[in-house]
């Protein structure tokens, strides 16, 4: 079989079983996500958790089907395997071998190749469909998974995968539409309580002074003497290790016979005395102090797919024909990677410079919330914005749903970063002018030269700082 070349063969090998190739992965760095479309299955082994979750998070980003899609399986050796792991693959074998999971895997092929056959026009950001086609493919719900490592307490690791710097409010947002478009159904999980200033759930909560507001005081119980009805703080009590009515001079041996304590009683550091201290909350993440009351109650739900869900898997929706490539300028993915190795071969040639830089929006929960069931519109008319602003002879294309691809010919690396970088700030004055985007809305730019005279070597690098293949 001719492929591209995926693994370092002293480390990675392919295995065949029933007609299907297993690509056995030992060797993370040496794969190349791209190259992942060969194969028909994966299996990972687990013998550097961090590594695996990581190539793991690559493949479920990745833009193609036959990449996202793909079966992942985790050889698993003594590592303990993490939840998060386990929710972006597809189970834990013992050997490398798929037949105590050959059911799964054989339906994610057969829908895989469902998918194939369908030309979607889905509206809307397509992380959404790529989310409904894993659950689709798989037959599976949306479960969240509890980690320390989110802000908000539980994760959803496909989502996180697929999100911007791992924004669980773009998250949040994508689920809410989901559900209000009929796609997903929510089933009730927990509740987690969240600060009211960035959404974070590593909250600490402190009794402070209903007057003065300090947080140093000290508490103690009162004590209330029966025989004689003297009610005061219990140290007032303490006599010899011995608790001695101040009034009577009684001791008091029994509680609930000689004497009972009906409260707390709170000093602060300032002389306020006090019974209930009032509760403020402290975020930890971004240092914010406020009221109890200002605390968000979140639901946190598992999701499951509903029958409109799978009809959007299966068929899309219809709209009418509308494409980036009808923007002058702005052509095909599939025809910028020709073109790129149009310019590595003149390069060969010529020994000319050509530069390939990223422009990538990372958007606010609010803008995308705003655009969200016409965000294929909003990208055209951000992609006629940034063709107008680039050079004639420069070349773009939507590598994905926020990131603009733009290859420049005979251009220095140098110079094209500094161009296109004051090309964003003009870009940023704009979308809040048209589209009321907030200033939290950010546009991340980079370029890079072409070395090794190789097309895929360029996205490659690129694809290292943000997905795009």
């Amino acid at each position: 079989m001719n492929v591209i070349e995926a693994f370092n063969r002293e480390h990675n090998t392919v295995h065949s079983e029933n007609g299907l190739d297993i690509l056995f992965i030992r060797n993370y760095e040496a794969v190349r996500i791209s190259a992942l479309i060969s194969y028909d299955v994966i299996i990972l082994e687990y013998h550097d958790p961090s590594g695996a979750g990581d190539l793991l998070n690559k493949i479920r980003a990745a833009s193609y089907e036959d990449v996202y899609l793909i079966p992942c399986f985790l050889l698993k050796l003594d590592a303990q395997v993490d939840p998060l792991h386990l929710a972006l693959a597809d189970g834990i074998v013992e050997r490398v071998s798929i037949a105590s999971h050959h059911s799964i895997v054989e339906r994610i092929i057969s829908v895989k190749n469902d998918y194939k056959a369908i030309k979607t026009d889905f509206v809307g950001r397509q992380v959404v469909l790529k989310l409904i086609r894993f659950l689709h493919s798989r037959d599976i719900r949306l479960k969240p998974v509890p980690s320390s490592n989110t802000l908000m307490g539980y994760s959803f690791p496909f989502l996180d995968a697929n999100s911007h710097l791992h924004d669980y409010q773009e998250n949040i947002e994508i689920l809410k539409v989901s559900v209000d478009r009929g796609f997903l159904s929510p089933h009730f999980e927990d509740v987690v309580h969240l600060c009211s200033n960035c959404g974070s759930g590593f909250i600490n909560y402190r009794e402070v002074c209903p007057k003065c507001g300090t947080r140093k005081h000290f508490s103690e119980y009162s004590i209330h003497h029966f025989v004689c009805g003297y009610v005061g703080p219990e140290s007032d009590f303490f006599q010899d290790k011995k608790l001695v009515c101040p009034k009577c001079n009684r001791q008091l041996r029994h509680i609930g016979v000689d004497y009972d304590k009906p409260s707390r009683i709170s000093e602060c550091e300032n002389g306020h005395v006090f019974q209930e201290p009032e509760i403020e909350t402290y975020c930890f993440n971004c240092g914010d102090t406020n009221k109890l009351e200002s605390i968000i109650d979140y639901e946190i739900n598992t999701y499951e797919l509903t029958a409109t869900g799978v009809s959007m898997a299966l068929s899309g929706i219809t709209k009418e024909e509308s494409n980036i490539e009808e923007i002058d300028g702005v052509v095909s993915f599939s025809v910028f990677k020709t073109l790129l190795k149009v310019e590595a071969e003149r390069r060969k040639l010529t020994k000319g410079s050509v530069s390939v830089s990223y422009i990538s929006f990372l958007f606010t929960p609010k803008t995308i919330k705003a655009h969200l069931d016409s965000y294929d519109q909003f990208t055209h008319q951000i992609a006629a914005l940034v063709r107008n602003l680039l050079q004639p002879t420069e070349v773009l294309t939507l590598a994905n749903d926020d990131t603009f691809l733009v290859m420049s010919p005979e251009a220095d690396m140098k110079e094209t970063k500094k161009r296109l970088q004051e090309l964003s700030s003009k870009l940023k004055s704009v979308l809040q002018k048209q589209f009321e985007t907030t200033d939290n809305d950010r546009i991340l730019v980079d370029s890079f030269e072409m070395e090794d005279k190789e097309s895929v070597g360029i996205l490659e690098q690129i694809n290292e700082h943000i997905n795009i293949l």
